[in-house]
Parts: structure tokens; C-alpha cells; sequence
């Protein structure tokens, strides 16, 4: 079952700007690209969290060639559930209330609208940014993925991927 999008925005990335074009440039935005290809592209649209994303990502959705079915039939790269609150990319959820995306690059749109969110809400309890990735990992346990073994994963992801795309 597929509920269609009731979300406050959702947005179309035929319309992205020329300047995007240039890491965009050859990729299927239908076909799951590697995770090298991923982070090139994260770390132009997301900035300080590309890591993260990448660290979430691999977790939610496997490494390279191994990719989750979420991943491969709804491009939905890091187990995002459908936001009922806030903008999103998301088109529609499934049955579970899982995110639908068009394409993987949306999804990765989405996922910077969720983590700047996070940053905003880190921010208004800590009156500070969180210093670095493990800090939000930290931040995020709990709301995010509730389990410990995430926590435990996304702790070691994070400083493999760190030292791999630095």
C-alpha cells in the first residue's frame, strides 16, 4: 500500500539550479550510484554532514552493490520515515510510513532539510552547533533509530568514512 504525500512541500529536481548540473552531470538519478559517487555529491549539497549521510546511508542501506528494498524500489537511501510536519521531497510513504522519493538525489535533499532541523533544534537546547558528527550521531540516538546497535554502527561508520573521504 502507497498513501500519496501530504507533506507541507514537496519539490520537483527537474528544477535545480545550472550550477548542480556539474556533479550531476552523467549520473541516473534512477539507478543508485557508488558510495564514492554518493559523497561527492553529498559533499556539495550537504557540506559539513555529507559524512553523516554517507555513515547513515551505509548503515540503513548497505555499501556499494548492497542495497536495502527500500533503497532499491523507493530510492529511499537512509530509512527516512515520511515527515507529517515538515518540507520534504518525499512523494508518497508505505504501508510502514516509510519515505517515497523520485529519485536518490531527493532523497539526499530531503535528508539535508532533516539534519539542518536538527542542527536548529541541537542548537536551541545547547545555545551551541554540535562539534562534529559524533556529537549529532549522539544527539540524533533516540529519534532517529531508537536502537542501541545503531548507535554502536553509526559510531564506528562514522570514523571509517571519515578516514576514507577526508
Amino acid at each position: 500500500m502507497v498513501l500519496e504525500s501530504s507533506a507541507a512541500s514537496t519539490v520537483d529536481t527537474t528544477s535545480v539550479k545550472k550550477d548542480t548540473t556539474d556533479v550531476l552531470q552523467g549520473l541516473d538519478l534512477k539507478r543508485v550510484p557508488s558510495v564514492d559517487t554518493l559523497f561527492k555529491v553529498a559533499k556539495k549539497y550537504l557540506g559539513k554532514w555529507a559524512h553523516l549521510f554517507i555513515a547513515i546511508k551505509i548503515e540503513e542501506s548497505g555499501n556499494t552493490g548492497h542495497y536495502s528494498w527500500l533503497s532499491v524500489n523507493h530510492y529511499n537511501l537512509c530509512g527516512m520515515r515520511f515527515p507529517r510536519a515538515r518540507k520534504t521531497y518525499a512523494i508518497a510513504s508505505t504501508n510502514t510510513n516509510y519515505a517515497i522519493y523520485r529519485n536518490w538525489f531527493e532523497c539526499m535533499l530531503d535528508f539535508k532539510i532533516y539534519i539542518e532541523n536538527h542542527e536548529a533544534k541541537f542548537v536551541e537546547k545547547f545555545k551551541r552547533v554540535p562539534k562534529d558528527e559524533v556529537e549529532m550521531i549522539n544527539y540524533m540516538f533516540n529519534t532517529f533509530n531508537h536502537f542501541a546497535k545503531w548507535r554502536k554502527d553509526m559510531l564506528i561508520l562514522i570514523k571509517y568514512v571519515k578516514k576514507k573521504y577526508h
